[in-house]
């Protein structure tokens, strides 16, 4: 038989703690991955299929939040990316 005695709900309602903390940081990552992306391609080279495939996630994750090129361009100037700013294309 199942368990009906509802343990199950009072250990989730006592341990709040216990779960994890939802990102507040989601657009900020979506970003560090996108120039973590281009700095891979720049080293490695623009035809590597993991390069290929992982740019093209990142760019569906950025456009799912809206983000513009030119917000990702500003946070490469302010972190001495500049040659980079001109890779960013979605």
């Amino acid at each position: 038989m199942w368990d009906t005695n509802g343990r199950k709900i009072a250990h989730m309602l006592k341990r709040i703690t216990w779960h994890r903390k939802k990102s507040s940081k989601k657009h900020e990552n979506a970003i560090e991955r996108y120039i973590l992306t281009l700095r891979k391609e720049e080293k490695l080279w623009a035809d590597d299929r993991w390069v290929k495939i992982t740019k093209n996630k990142a760019i569906d994750r950025l456009r799912k939040m809206w983000t513009t090129p030119q917000q990702v361009k500003d946070v490469l100037e302010n972190r001495t990316y500049k040659h980079l700013s001109s890779k960013v294309d979605f």
